[in-house]
């Protein structure tokens, strides 16, 4: 079946049409023009009838279904897409990243790994990049080991799991060890499909399809699932070598949200370590996730845990789902940079969250002991900051006032970025401070406070 969407007259044909401007805006066609680009649910109305409602809500859902995987309080949120590419609006819920265990693992090294993972985070432009889920892969076949294994994982962790098995009687003790939570489910194929579709809706839980056959096989199955009520799915299609894989991956989020083909709109699922024969190194691993990555993986599973093969994955998902219209920003104040006294100096910055990071970086390198201001400039960097006027030397000022910087130093001496140099008398006479002018490169402070 090929998806429809609804237009904004005909969104607005379903609502009250009060004007109230409850929703957030002061027309009811305002609001249609927003639920119609998935800037608005439907249920925001809050005069809409549940008739509309339910219709609104099927046929303004994402082409790309939203799926929910929780735990105890934590949850992931994969799917909602509504585009292809970037650059077209964005991308919502970004690629989570699964560490996998297994049952053969001894209870020493699973605590070992799920402390490592707790563990494991990146402070990154103003984020807090880390891990989002454990696959948790019955390799013994053993129903109350798979059980065991799942407790262990449990006693010791909070993450949200994938249970993989294909073997029902193994998946459903699993899934009783945890009653009440929503893990995936991984997997059902055309041999279990009856059995594992009953422990969903009993459990209800989302459930993978995975098909080693065709494209074609994996359709038939999502067909059954809908047909028995279940809509919480995602699709682990064919990858019996990274042509097909990336292929796959492909075809599925095109043929959704391009030719509206609804069958195929729901998240994706791979395994990067089922390559990992290609090249015979655990770097081929973070390779071959980045490459899911980019082509749109919903989730990708790894068993590689360095930090030198983890952070290339973390630093690519991070950029591959900010907001290209929203640059990303850090808080605006006053950082200390190492432990800075009266007599430390004072530098000014911008909060765009890589220059941030780029001259806090080089302050730490240098070995220097100062305070960083950091002005708010709606995420501008320093050159486009001064080009489009929004270092502007009354923020400044203000940011000097709020951070109560004039009580922590003895001077009233300001270094200001040398591509900033055009603003120096106005930054004098706007806060009082005498202004000297730093070096264009960050990397160029430690020889200009040696100078």
């Amino acid at each position: 079946m090929v998806r429809k969407e609804l237009t904004p007259p005909e969104i607005y044909k379903l609502l009250p049409k009060t004007n109230c401007g409850e929703c957030g805006v002061p027309t009811c066609m305002a609001f249609a023009f927003k639920v119609a680009r998935g800037k608005a649910s439907p249920v925001e109305c809050p005069y809409l009838s549940e008739e509309a409602s339910a219709k609104l809500l099927e046929e303004t859902a994402p082409p790309i279904a939203k799926i929910v995987i929780s735990s105890r309080g934590k949850k992931v949120e994969i799917g909602g897409e509504r585009v292809s590419f970037r650059h077209e609006d964005k991308f919502f819920n970004e690629t989570a990243l699964a560490l996998e265990l297994n049952d053969k693992m001894s209870e020493n090294k699973i605590k070992h790994l799920l402390e490592r993972v707790k563990k494991f985070k990146v402070e990154r432009m103003g984020q807090t990049l880390r891990l989002n889920l454990l696959a948790l892969k019955s390799c013994t076949g053993n129903p109350e080991i798979f059980r065991e294994t799942v407790m262990k994982v449990r006693e010791n962790t909070d993450l949200p799991l994938i249970l993989c098995s294909f073997n029902p009687q193994v998946m459903m003790r699993g899934l009783e060890e945890i009653q009440g939570e929503k893990p995936l489910i991984f997997s059902a194929d055309k041999r279990n499909l009856l059995q594992m579709s009953t422990l969903a809706r009993r459990f209800k839980c989302p459930i993978a399809v995975h098909s080693e056959d065709s494209m074609s096989t994996m359709i038939q199955i999502i067909k059954r699932l809908k047909g028995m009520g279940i809509r919480d799915i995602v699709l682990s299609p064919p990858v019996r070598h990274l042509k097909e894989a990336v292929s796959n991956l492909t075809i599925i989020r095109r043929t959704a949200i391009d030719k509206g083909f609804n069958i195929l709109g729901y998240p994706t699922i791979t395994f990067s370590s089922a390559f990992n024969g290609i090249g015979g190194k655990e770097i081929w691993e973070t390779i071959l996730a980045s490459t899911f990555i980019l082509r749109y993986a919903s989730i990708v599973i790894f068993k590689n845990l360095e930090e030198h093969n983890v952070l290339p994955i973390l630093a690519l998902r991070q950029a591959i789902y900010t907001d290209p219209r929203a640059p990303l920003q850090v808080k605006p104040g006053l950082y200390a940079i190492g432990n800075p006294g009266e007599e430390s100096p004072v530098l000014l910055t911008t909060n765009y969250s890589l220059t941030y990071q780029l001259v806090s970086e080089d302050i730490k390198n240098a070995g220097l002991n100062c305070y960083l201001l950091v002005v708010n400039t709606d995420g501008l960097s320093v050159v486009c900051s001064v080009a489009g006027d929004k270092l502007k030397p009354e923020r400044i000022a203000e940011t000097i006032k709020e951070t109560s910087l004039e009580e922590k130093v003895n001077h009233r001496k300001l270094v200001i970025p040398g591509r900033a140099a055009r603003l120096r008398v106005k930054i004098e006479d706007e806060t009082g401070w005498e202004v000297e002018i730093g070096p264009l490169d960050s990397r160029e402070i430690k020889g200009f406070f040696k100078r």
